[in-house]
Order: structure tokens, then sequence, then C-alpha cells
């Protein structure tokens, strides 16, 4: 690991690429697995000349515990295209669609990284893909195209992040080929006529990122990969200072017949405070909710998908020190599950370069059935320390 960042690090010197490398180090404390040490890399990396300009990330975690929590790969490598009123993005990249803070039905692009935590819904595996941008003043259109779908990893059995009671393969099965084609259309309409508001309309056809699993032996499962139609809308709007959020979303399901159309509905609302005894607070409450079509047919196969009756409240604390240092508190409680996820956050910058974390993530089952298998009735504890140059 390190004489991989050390070789982006001399390159990015020597050809002036712009970088930014964050090193840490911690550890992970669990009430019924073992604990581990944990050391993380992450060297984002960028070059641009007078035609184009390039991204790469580079990704490396090692846990002391467990072997497969143990990588190092490039998750991004894209070019970027600037003309006057359109943009291009070629290559491996991960994308951000969405405006609640819990979750995001409209997160449509990439696969969520389960080795790296399963309930940081940042980490994800990069997606190779292109699009094109056309921009309209404020407002803009974009034509996009997913040209490869990922496998997924995860941890075994006896690990603290294994959701499955099951072995799994991690042989991904598909309804048509993994080079199939997603194409996808986003509308964004910005307006500050009245009230400040964005709307975003997505429409796609092709690999959604919520897949079913199959049998692949009596005691083995495993990913299998489907085609939708989907129809996403995204909006905000600020109304005296408050901002009001929803996402919306309808799945009309293609190559599994056993799998229900449904839909998603996700509202939010979220305030700011300013200047409140030397510090900015800001409180965040959402919803979100599933409708299925057909309810003889099979639901709630996605582990993410604990989102179908759920209630999330969170409060975010900035406090105006030297330190930039924040609090996070929030509260996820599963309504249609009976159980409750609980998760504190901080951190605060110290001598410019350094980054001290800490976070503690509890999950509350009231009822003897989970989909979140051994995520079950979880206590974690965790601390980090990073240096960032």
């Amino acid at each position: 690991m390190r004489i991989i960042l050390l070789i982006f690090f001399s390159i990015s010197c020597v050809f002036g690429i712009e970088h930014k490398i964050e090193l840490s180090v911690g550890g992970m404390a669990y009430r019924t697995y073992a604990n581990e040490f944990v050391t993380q890399a992450k060297g984002s990396f960028g070059f641009e000349n007078d035609l184009f300009s390039t991204h790469a990330t580079l990704e490396c975690l090692y846990s002391s515990s467990y072997k497969q929590r143990r990588y190092c790969m490039v998750n991004e490598l894209y070019i970027i295209k600037d003309f006057s009123e359109y943009s291009l993005h070629f290559g491996k990249e991960i994308k951000y669609f969405g405006e609640l803070e819990g979750y995001n039905i409209a997160d449509f692009y990439n696969q969520k990284n389960y080795l790296k935590d399963p309930f940081d819904k940042s980490a994800k595996y990069g997606n190779v893909g292109a699009d094109i941008t056309h921009y309209f003043g404020d407002n803009s259109i974009t034509f996009g195209m997913k040209l490869y779908e990922e496998g997924l990893e995860y941890p075994q059995n006896n690990t603290p992040y294994t959701p499955f009671a099951l072995s799994y393969d991690k042989d991904l099965y598909l309804s048509a080929s993994r080079y199939t084609p997603t194409p996808y259309i986003a509308v964004s309409i910005v307006d500050d006529s009245f009230i400040e508001s964005e709307t975003q309309l997505i429409f796609l056809h092709g690999y959604d990122t919520k897949r079913s699993f199959i049998f692949t032996t009596p005691t083995q499962i495993a990913q299998y990969a489907y085609r939708v139609n989907k129809g996403l809308l995204l909006a905000h709007i600020i109304y005296n200072d408050t901002l009001y959020k929803t996402e919306l979303g309808y799945t009309d399901v293609l190559d599994n017949s056993m799998m229900s159309d449904y839909t998603q509905l996700s509202f939010g609302v979220e305030q700011s405070l300013y200047d409140l005894v030397g510090c900015d607070m800001t409180v965040y409450v959402e919803y979100y909710a599933y409708l299925y079509s057909d309810d003889t047919k099979i639901k709630n196969v996605d582990i993410s998908e604990i989102y179908d009756n759920d209630l999330f409240v969170a409060l975010r604390v900035a406090f105006e020190d030297a330190g930039s240092t924040e609090l996070k508190l929030g509260v996820l409680e599963d309504f249609q599950k009976d159980q409750s996820v609980w998760k504190i956050e901080a951190k605060s910058r110290f001598f410019q370069h350094y980054i001290l974390s800490g976070s503690y993530l509890g999950i509350f089952a009231k009822k003897d059935q989970t989909l979140l298998g051994a995520f079950a009735n979880t206590n974690r504890l965790e601390f980090s320390i990073a240096y960032t140059f």
C-alpha cells in the first residue's frame, strides 16, 4: 500500500498533477465480534491541459482482523472535456444523486462498498460510463449511459459486516450481459422567480442499483441484476429559511417476474440555526416509504432497503472553533421491522493537517427478525486519526 501511494505521489509531483491524499489509522470495537485495527488511504489526483482534464481516485483499506477488508483499488479514473455550453465525462466515476440526508432513493448509478462500511452512503464503487451535459444558464439536460455492471463482495460469516446467515457467492448473475448499456436522461430546472427551488427529473432503462438474490446451492446465495424502467423526481424549495426536500421514484421491473413493481417516497425538512452559543445547528426530519404494486410478489430483497416505513431524525452541530469541530447525531426508526439505528459522529481538525474522528453505531431490533442479518443488535465504536496533504 505504501509503495503504491508513493508511486502516485511521486508521479503527481513530477508532472504537476494536483493531488489530495488522506492517510488514517484507527480502531473499531464491537460488542460480539473481534475488535480490529484499521489503516486507510485515499488519494485524489487531477491533471488538466488545454484539451481535457482527468480525475483519478485511489483507495486502500487494511483490517487487522478481517482479511476481506483488505484491498487497494483505483476507484475512479475518468476524463472531462468542457465546451462553452457542454461538458463530457467518460470513464469510471462516482456520481451523487439525491436530496435527503439519510438515504437517497435516486442514487441509481453506483453500487455500495459494503466491505468499507455498510452504513456509510458515500462508500461506493466507481462505475464505468459516459455522459454529456448541455447547460441552459442554471438549467441543464444530461444524456448518460452506464456501460458495465459491477459485481459486489460481502464479508463472509462470523464478521460484523456480513448481512447473511448463508454463504455468499460473489459471482454476479444477470438477466442480460454485464455490458448491456443502461441509458438515462436527467433534466435539472432551477427557478428563483417566486420561491427558490430546484427540480430534477431522471429516466433510465436498464440495470438499477437494486438487486435480488438467488440460490446457487441449497446453502449459498448470489446477487441477481435485472433491468427496469425507472422514473425519478428530486426537488427542493427554500421558504422562510427552511429547506423542504423530496425524492420520488417509480420502478417498472422488466426481467424478473417474481419482483413487484414499486413506488418509493421520501420527504424531508431541513432547518438551520446560526450563531447559537458559538455554533451553527441544522435539524433534519425525513420520512421514507415503499408502495408495492403486487403484494403477492417478493418484497424487501435488497439489504439496503430498511427505508420502507421509516422516520429519520438528525442533528448536525458545527462549532465555530479553529478545528472546525463537528458533531452529528442521527436516529432511524424502522416502523415496519420494529428496529432502531442510532449513530453519533464527531470530528475535529488540529495542527492544520490532522483530523481526529470518532463514531458510535447501534442497531436495536425489537423483534427476532430482520433483513440486516448479523447487523442486527450491533454495537460499534470507531476512532481514527488522519493526516491530509
